[in-house]
């Protein structure tokens, strides 16, 4: 499938419900959110746009510079180690519009976003349990593996990656 007619546009408080909804489909590869938590990416994230085909929204992306107000382990993690980033704490895609460049549509937008801005893009993938599908995107994407953690009280294990913004 083609994608032709497509937009990626900030978020706003009525796409909270769709936020709601395609991550809990996704709780398999993502943390749990509610609209309270949700709400405050609103007001935190640095990034955080919806994916339009059609103008029917399809997925989502949440990035968030460093020094932000989120007490994520994850996000912890990262604003521990490094200074000059951009956090991406989820990118969601619903199912049926997998596998058709979206996610990479998504990360250009972010990369020309902050391109003068930060030296990287960081995440976290879930290694336990393995999301092969992100691992996948996200190395032929250009990420690499920069390290490990358990999470949720080692519930999970997951897997950090950087793909390194040329200035």
């Amino acid at each position: 499938m083609i994608i032709v007619n497509y937009s990626i546009i900030p978020a706003t408080y009525s796409d909270l419900e769709f936020v709601l909804s395609l991550n809990q489909r996704s709780l398999n590869a993502v943390s749990d959110l509610d609209l309270k938590k949700i709400n405050h990416f609103l007001k935190v994230s640095s990034y955080f746009k919806i994916f339009l085909i059609e103008n029917t929204p399809v997925g989502f992306l949440i990035g968030l510079l460093p020094g932000k107000d989120y007490q994520s382990e994850n996000y912890i993690w990262i604003n521990n180690r490094y200074e000059s980033f951009i956090y991406v704490d989820r990118v969601i895609i619903d199912s049926e519009h997998r596998n058709q460049g979206l996610g990479s549509f998504f990360y250009d937008d972010l990369l020309n976003s902050f391109r003068n801005k930060v030296g990287s893009i960081l995440c976290e993938v879930n290694i336990k349990p393995f999301n092969k599908e992100s691992i996948n995107f996200h190395k032929k994407y250009g990420f690499k593996i920069i390290g490990e953690q358990d999470t949720e009280n080692r519930t999970k294990r997951v897997s950090y990656m950087m793909y390194e913004i040329s200035r």
